[in-house]
This record gives C-alpha cells, structure tokens and sequence, in this order.
C-alpha cells in the first residue's frame, strides 16, 4: 500500500471514530414530573360520624419518597401543600378506607395550620353491565368415543364452499391465532372482549388522579414540578359542612385521613385471630402486663432501719408487707382500648393496649404498652409508659390514633398523640425486629386552638 492510500485510509477511519463519538445513541428523557408524596394527616371531630357538628385536618408528615416532611410546613404559600384548597383525604380504619374529606379552606392557628372542609362518603363501584353472549354458541358433540365430549362450532356453512377449509380446520386456524382473545371476529360483534380498567372503574370516583388534567381549582399552576396530592371533584352536594373545631373537646373523636396522587391497593392491618377467644384472652393478659407495669412504677417505700435487737421483729415486717402487696386487689381500668394488627405481610401479631385506672389517692394513671406474642402466646412488652396528672409534663399522656402506611411501602406505623397540659404533638413509631422507635413527630401543638 502506498503512503498516499495509507493516508486516505487513516484519515477515513478518523472520521469515521469522529462521527460515531458524536453519536448521542438513544437519549433519555430528562424531564421529570411532579414528584410523588404521601400526606399523613388526623381528621379531629365532634358529634356523630360522617355526619359532623365540628372538624378539623392536622396535617402530620409528608412522604416525598425519601423522607419524611413536616405537614404543617411543607411547601407553604402560604398554606402548606397538605392543605391546599381542593386537596381530598380518603379516611382510614387500619388501613379501610371509611370516608372522604376534602379541604375547602386552611387558616393558621397559633402558628400551626388547621385544614377545614366536608366529609364525604366512599362512593360505590360502579357497576360492569354483563357481556353480551355471542351469536355462535359452542355445542358439546361426541366422536367414536361417546365417552369423551369435545367442542366444536355450530356449522353456518358460511364458509364451506370455496374455501377450501373444513370447520373443525377454521377451529384451529381460529384457536391458534392469540389476537382473537381481544379483537372480536367481523362477523360477530357481539363477541365480548377484555379491556384495561379505565379511571371510571376506580372505589373513588371523585379522587382525580395526577396523571389526569389539573383540578378545578388552579393550583400549582406556575409550577408544574409541584408535587401534587389527590385533589377532589369540588362539586356542590347536599351535605352540610361541619363547623370549624377548635380547643379540644373531651367528646373529640380522631381517625387517619391519607392523600396520594397515586391509586394504591388498599392494605388492611387488621389481625385475624385464628379464634376469636384468642382476642379475650391477649387482651386479658395484656390487662395483666398494664397492672404489672403501673406497680412497677409505684414509688418503693424506704426499707425500715436494721438493728441488731430488732432483726426478728424487722423480718416479719417485711413478711407482712409482701403478703399485703400480694393481696392488693387489681386496679379497675377505664376507657380501655385494645387493638391488634399485622403490621407487614405475614407478619404476627402487634399489640396496642391504653387505659386509666385510680389508685388508692385517687390520682389517675395512664398505661400505654405494645407488645408482640412470644412462642407460647405470651405477650412480650416491648413499649411501655405510665404517667399520672402531676407527671404530665415529663411524661405525656399518649392517645392511640391508629396504623397506618406512611411510606407507601406496604408497611404499618402507629400513630400516637401525647398529651401535655398546654401542648400536644403527634409522633409515628416504627415497630421492628421487636423494637419500637419515634420516626416522625410534628413538635408542640398548642392545646387552645381557637
């Protein structure tokens, strides 16, 4: 090869490595949407359920898909996007969807912000009509075997002539070609036919989903990136809008209220006991463990003085106040609640106890616990708190809320309200690998609202 073809032939493949650099291959898009959040929020009301005299929405915490945001500041302008006018909460029970609220309107009370709207009922599936039956009705036909049906259409005689086929070879010519379990034959439209689920086959028929067009409420119109939550149909009904709660009423009533822009399947934590005595017997034994645990913080009374001429005397002492503790009846507890659920699939039981009782002073005590059954159905507290109305201030009163999917990953969180004299605050915990850790909480509320 000559020193000019050589020349030519470096220079060409220069080029070519030029031309094949400059080759972006197959561009991704990157151009992202709105992202996706879950908002955790407490419905607080007053009189009959669904139906209202005084309510209110404290926004909790705010999923983004990485970590936790506070709901009552997310994104505020001025209101935070877990209250934005328009947004609608599905009402939860252990993860069953019970209700809907949507938010009419937000306000700022003593630096927090409360959401105000309408509770609605979950709107029924609507009804599939049934598929119509096709013309050509399959016939159940015997061959030499009398014993042994087969199917084989009902001969038209259609295409018998000038075909060249027989029936039973248009049966298999039909039954091999897999585009006729969706594409009805030209000749029978009638046929029915598999489709997707459309928007309009969802529970919710009033929850508009984000890959839909904008509300009719125009938020977040200036920022398309704006992550978006479930925004309602806002149409006028016959139903009357609540009052707006304030204070905290000791008639108040608390439930989960959940937005998502996307459509998830529902998820219960609802435990279902193998036998239904098995529920009275753990909460029996968890009734048991609460006693255990109120005792257990009783103040020890100082051990009496040992002398050397009173050792006897001393000892029997001692004899008689264990058997006086031993006798001591059980406490009575009030306002008892029990609950038992299965946090993650599969999963066994987790056990949330709370009640009050009176000791001999009359001082009332609160005991919380949560505990998991052991090997031999016993259950082991892995949670507990006792307080009384002097000790508010170190150690809250805490009200059980309900479990709940915060992350959207298909796994149960508890939420409490703990309960001081002047303020409150709401508090998520993680219950895993028999530990219970605070993951979220929201910070002091004020006890005034209004």
């Amino acid at each position: 090869m000559t020193a000019r073809a050589t020349q030519i032939l470096v220079l060409m493949l220069g080029l070519t490595a030029t031309g094949w650099a400059q080759y972006p291959g197959q561009l991704e898009n990157t151009k992202k949407g709105p992202p996706s959040v879950r908002a955790i929020a407490v419905l607080e009301w007053t009189g009959e359920i669904g139906k209202p005299k005084a309510a209110r929405v404290i926004p909790i915490s705010v999923f983004d898909g990485e970590q936790y945001q506070p709901g009552g500041l997310y994104l505020a302008k001025p209101e935070p996007l877990a209250l934005e006018p328009g947004t609608e909460y599905v009402l939860q029970v252990a993860g069953v969807q019970r209700g809907l609220f949507d938010i009419n309107n937000s306000r700022d009370v003593d630096g927090y912000w409360f959401g105000y709207g309408e509770w609605k009922p979950m709107a029924p599936p609507p009804k599939r009509p049934k598929p119509k039956q096709g013309r050509n009705m399959p016939q159940v036909v015997t061959d030499n075997n009398d014993s042994r049906p087969h199917f084989k259409k009902r001969d038209t005689g259609s295409d018998s002539a000038g075909s060249g086929t027989t029936s039973s070879g248009s049966d298999k010519a039909s039954g091999s070609d897999n585009s006729a379990s969706s594409t009805p034959p030209a000749g029978d439209p009638d046929r029915p036919t598999l489709r997707r689920r459309s928007d309009s086959g969802s529970s919710k028929p009033s929850v508009t989903n984000a890959d839909n067009s904008s509300p009719e409420t125009p938020i977040g119109v200036s920022d398309p990136d704006r992550p978006r939550l479930v925004y309602g149909e806002q149409k006028p009904t016959d139903e009357v809008e609540p009052a707006e709660l304030t204070g905290v009423p000791t008639d108040l009533e608390q439930m989960i209220a959940v937005s998502d822009a996307t459509d998830r399947e529902v998820h219960p934590f609802n435990y279902l006991w193998p036998d239904p005595g098995d529920a009275t017997k753990m909460q029996d034994q968890m009734r048991t463990a609460a006693a255990a645990a109120i005792a257990a913080s009783e103040p020890k009374p100082p051990a009496p003085k040992v002398t050397r001429t009173h050792t006897a005397t001393t000892a029997a002492q001692r004899r008689r106040a264990a058997a006086a503790a031993a006798a001591a009846p059980a406490p009575t507890f009030t306002n008892e609640r029990f609950k038992a659920y299965e946090l993650t699939y599969n999963a066994g039981a987790t056990l949330v106890y709370t009640a009050q009782t009176q000791d001999h002073s009359g001082k009332t005590k609160y005991v919380t616990l949560i505990a998991q059954p052991d090997f031999n159905g016993v259950p082991k507290v892995i949670f507990k708190s006792v307080t009384d109305d002097a000790h508010l201030d170190l150690t809250p009163k805490m009200r059980f809320v309900d479990a709940v999917d915060a992350r959207a990953n298909n796994r149960g969180d508890l939420v409490f309200e703990l309960r001081r004299p002047h303020d409150r605050e709401f508090v998520i915990y993680r219950v895993s690998g028999g530990q219970v850790e605070q993951v979220f909480t929201t910070g002091s509320l004020p006890n005034s609202q209004g």
